[in-house]
């Protein structure tokens, strides 16, 4: 496929990201859910962008302006992933002493979400932002990539992932185990990305093809979520006064 072609595909592909981010942040019945979608979208466009910048790095502040939405919105998104978590300890243990836990959590994502609809009605805010991204991105000169600057940054990104799962085995740090995680997630997405826009630009990397690779990559993205998850729950657990069967609770989130 001609690179002009790819790169016209790409500007497709980001506006279409620039949409979902703005729907999924249309208040809805569950905007739980919606912020949820919102961030993973995001998270994919900043990929994409990753795999097209240039040296001089023209998207810079694109990628900028998406990373601040991304950080306003993981508040709400962390506190919805406790509730979900404490939710399925509960259903798979015997311990009944999540109840007061799950109310907690439930009531701290209330009072987030009313403190962000305050500040934000409606995310109207953070919608526009996405609309000037939309519009700056669409200025870019995608048509000028070549195939070979996106399989540098190809090989760039994998380098990273090696890196980081380097730090994270030496160190029980939460930060490293994160760094790791967000790694994979990019990797994962950009063999997505690319393999959507031509599938010979991901075939043979590591002697199997993009969509083999990004399930593996899932697969470990999904355990390092988890395990992410969990660390959070402990120390929301272990930061409540009063709670019975701290220890027992403590030890099933492990």
């Amino acid at each position: 496929m001609p690179s002009t072609v790819i790169g016209a595909a790409a500007r497709q592909l980001v506006q279409e990201e620039c949409l979902a981010i703005a729907d999924a942040l249309a208040m809805r019945p569950d905007i739980h859910v919606g912020v949820h979608n919102a961030r993973k979208a995001i998270r994919r466009l900043r990929a994409v962008l990753a795999l097209f910048a240039t040296d001089e790095q023209p998207l810079q502040r694109s990628d900028r302006a998406l990373q601040r939405l991304g950080r306003g919105l993981s508040a709400l998104r962390d506190a919805h992933v406790l509730v979900d978590t404490a939710q399925s300890l509960q259903a798979g243990a015997s311990a009944s002493g999540w109840a007061p836990v799950i109310t907690h959590l439930d009531a701290r994502r209330d009072r987030l979400l009313q403190r962000a609809c305050a500040q934000d009605p409606g995310f109207q805010k953070k919608r526009r932002v996405v609309r000037r991204v939309g519009l700056e991105l669409d200025t870019q000169g995608w048509e000028l990539v070549r195939k070979a600057d996106l399989r540098r940054a190809l090989a760039r990104s994998r380098r990273r992932v090696e890196k980081a799962a380097a730090r994270a085995r030496r160190s029980d740090d939460a930060q490293a185990l994160h760094e790791w995680r967000r790694r994979v997630r990019r990797l994962r997405m950009q063999l997505e990305v690319m393999a959507r826009l031509d599938g010979g630009l991901v075939k043979g990397h590591s002697g199997s093809d993009g969509g083999k690779q990004a399930k593996g990559l899932h697969r470990l993205s999904d355990a390092l979520g988890r395990e992410q998850d969990l660390r959070l729950l402990r120390n929301h657990v272990r930061a409540m006064r009063g709670l019975q069967d701290k220890a027992e609770l403590m030890a099933l989130a492990r």
